[in-house]
């Protein structure tokens, strides 16, 4: 064998050698982006329906359709500060059935309430007292467009944002929409805040 042959030989089979190393490390990478993926749509499905359907059932509180309706006549508010180290504050005070009946002498909320008030609460199985009102509509309703967003957000991930299909630009539009539909929710809880703050 001539060494022009040999050089041949040993070209070719330093190139399948490339070759074959490319492959494996396109597959590994692959294989990881493949990992990424799932887990990034196992984390967004399962935050995405703890967070919709919490939202959703106090915001089912909120508007008066689920839970036992009453009002809270507020004694004493102060700031706590929990477990996680962040403020709250919470009101005391007489909870009454929507009959006028005593239901608890020293019943507690998470509220931002004036002393003296009577605000409308609804108990919710569950969670506990939840006060009733535009406040809190629009803070529940923001939170559950959230968790809907990212949901969507997962779905968007499994079908690729690059992909051209009816699919992907169906949910790339509604990712849109619920992007600015939790943008302007956000905007009116601040607004409703500062009105209920303000009068």
């Amino acid at each position: 064998m001539t060494s022009k042959a040999a050089r041949r030989r040993f070209k070719k089979a330093e190139r399948l050698r490339a070759l074959r190393e490319a492959r494996r490390e396109n597959r590994w990478k692959r294989r990881g982006e493949r990992f990424r993926t799932v887990l990034g749509v196992g984390v967004a499905f399962v935050f995405g329906v703890l967070l919709t359907g919490y939202a959703g059932l106090m915001l089912a509180g909120a508007l008066g359709l689920s839970g036992t309706p009453g009002e809270l006549h507020v004694d004493s508010c102060g700031v706590v500060r929990p477990y996680n180290n962040k403020p709250v504050t919470e009101c005391h005070g007489e909870l009454l059935s929507s009959t006028g009946r005593l239901v608890d002498a020293d019943a507690v909320i998470a509220a931002d309430a004036r002393v003296g008030s009577t605000i409308a609460v609804r108990d919710q199985p569950y969670v506990g007292l939840e006060t009733v009102g535009p406040r809190a509509v629009v803070g529940w309703a923001t939170l559950t467009v959230t968790g809907l967003l990212v949901l969507d957000t997962g779905l968007f991930m499994v079908l690729g944002a690059d992909d051209r299909t009816a699919a992907s630009t169906t949910a790339r539009r509604t990712l849109l929409s619920l992007s600015a539909a939790t943008a302007a929710g956000g905007l009116l809880y601040g607004l409703t805040v500062l009105y209920e703050h303000l009068f």
